[in-house]
């Protein structure tokens, strides 16, 4: 029934618990989880020249820490009794899950519904939705608490 999951993170605390969901379901069921990091494209300083080296300061801070984040991640999942594989990508996140979710012919994905700081909460809820209404196989949204 669920032979792949594919968990997408961003390395927030939210990320342990949506990990440890999928990871409970993927032991019941004997599947495969693909986790996944996606690393936001920098195009935004392109547009201006003289912002170039701060573009490359920006990507090269950003593959550092979805490898950390995959790192991370395959050490908590190193006794899992099936396969994992963990990578990261980039581009537009919603995107890219649904990429890979295609390309991995998951049976399920498991993400957040929110993601780092305020601002990236919005994001993530409009990443989460995004997903949610375009992805052609089933997502569990793993509410994180709200902080106030």
């Amino acid at each position: 029934m669920l032979k792949r999951i594919l968990i997408p993170i961003d390395g927030s605390k939210a990320s342990e618990k949506i990990v440890r969901v999928a990871r409970e379901l993927g032991e019941k069921f004997e599947s495969e989880l693909y986790v996944m990091t996606v690393i936001p494209e920098v195009s935004v300083f392109e547009q201006y020249p003289s912002a170039f080296p701060y573009t490359i300061e920006v990507a090269k801070a950003n593959k550092e820490r979805a490898e950390f984040v995959i790192t991370d991640i395959e050490k908590t999942l190193k006794d899992y009794p099936y396969k994992v594989e963990a990578f990261y990508t980039t581009g537009s996140a919603s995107q890219e899950i649904e990429r890979i979710a295609t390309e991995k012919k998951v049976d399920l994905i498991v993400m957040g519904n929110r993601g780092l700081g305020a601002f990236s909460r919005t994001l993530l809820g409009s990443v989460s939705s995004k997903v949610l209404n375009q992805s052609k196989v089933s997502v569990l949204v793993v509410k994180d608490k709200i902080e106030e």
